[in-house]
């Protein structure tokens, strides 16, 4: 693994387990630089993060003023990245310990072969861990939608533990996001195929551990899931 993997992750209130995540990604990819972009979270996430690795060059703190979302917020990290001429692929992942990074080396080999990459809880010899049967079933339902309008052929469109080559992260730092919240990942998984960039997916264990990650997911919320999910599938 060299250092031409750019890890990045979209951070607020996360300030429990910033720390235990970066040494993780560390542990396995050492080469990779992390790129953590935190909407100014007011636990203090990023100063730990900042104070705990300032001697380390290959982990880069940016904060923004305010909450912008995640799909910005990676969006921010991915620009920082392409600023290296020798960065080749992106890791987007969550810092709240869902994400194992020991797939990270996984990820990346497939990407030789996919511009993106996606670390499924559905296909088979994935694992789901932690969820409440509430959570379990709305995401179910949320992927199932999204497949039947998006077509994407890819099993889980919400998970946000990807890896991308660098033309396809070039090309989504162009785009102009529409969405917010988790669609966006939908979103971007959805113009990527429509440029014709190719797709895979790796099974992986997810294990929610972080307390600070709960849903309050309505059915209003949801209602505007799926809305969004049709004007992307059916807009001009």
């Amino acid at each position: 693994m060299t250092n031409s993997v750019y890890v990045v992750i979209p951070t607020y209130n996360a300030q429990e387990t910033v720390v235990e995540s970066i040494k993780g990604i560390k542990s396995f990819v050492p080469a990779a630089t992390v790129i953590i972009v935190d909407d100014n979270s007011p636990d203090g996430t990023a100063t730990k993060a900042i104070l705990e690795f300032q001697k380390n060059k290959t982990i880069k703190v940016l904060v923004r003023q305010y909450k912008q979302g995640r799909g910005s917020a990676v969006v921010a990290g991915f620009k920082e990245g392409l600023k290296d001429k020798h960065s080749q692929y992106f890791i987007e992942m969550d810092a709240d310990l869902c994400h194992d990074p020991k797939y990270i080396p996984k990820l990346v080999e497939k990407c030789h072969k996919a511009d993106i990459v996606i670390a499924s809880k559905y296909l088979r010899g994935s694992t789901i861990k932690g969820l409440s049967l509430k959570r379990k079933i709305i995401s179910r339902f949320m992927n199932i939608g999204a497949k039947i309008i998006l077509r994407v052929p890819i099993s889980d469109y919400s998970n946000g533990y990807r890896c991308y080559s660098r033309r396809a992260v070039e090309f989504i730092c162009k785009r102009k996001l529409k969405s917010r919240g988790f669609v966006v990942l939908s979103e971007i998984a959805f113009a990527c195929y429509q440029k014709g960039f190719s797709f895979a997916e790796i099974p992986f264990d997810f294990r929610q551990v972080s307390t600070n990650s709960k849903s309050n997911f309505s059915f209003n919320e949801m209602k505007e899931a799926f809305v969004t999910l049709l004007r992307l599938r059916f807009r001009k």
